[in-house]
């Protein structure tokens, strides 16, 4: 974990770690869901890390969410 400030909210923290952001689509009647996932590396915070999907780099590889 690293300390600074999280890409995602701007917040100055001390648990960052590096993520790929996932942008979600869901399923409707006339289209299928997608998840996108960006290649941008970001650092998010602990907070962000539990409300919005992503990917954890690196030794947090365990923690997913999309």
């Amino acid at each position: 974990m690293e300390s600074g400030t999280c890409d995602s909210c701007g917040d100055e923290r001390d648990d960052l770690v590096h993520v790929h952001r996932h942008y979600v689509t869901p399923a409707s009647w006339d289209a299928a869901g997608r998840v996108d996932v960006d290649a941008d590396v970001e650092r998010w915070c602990l907070p962000c890390r539990s409300h919005y999907p992503h990917e954890v780099l690196g030794d947090g590889a365990g923690e997913q969410r999309a």
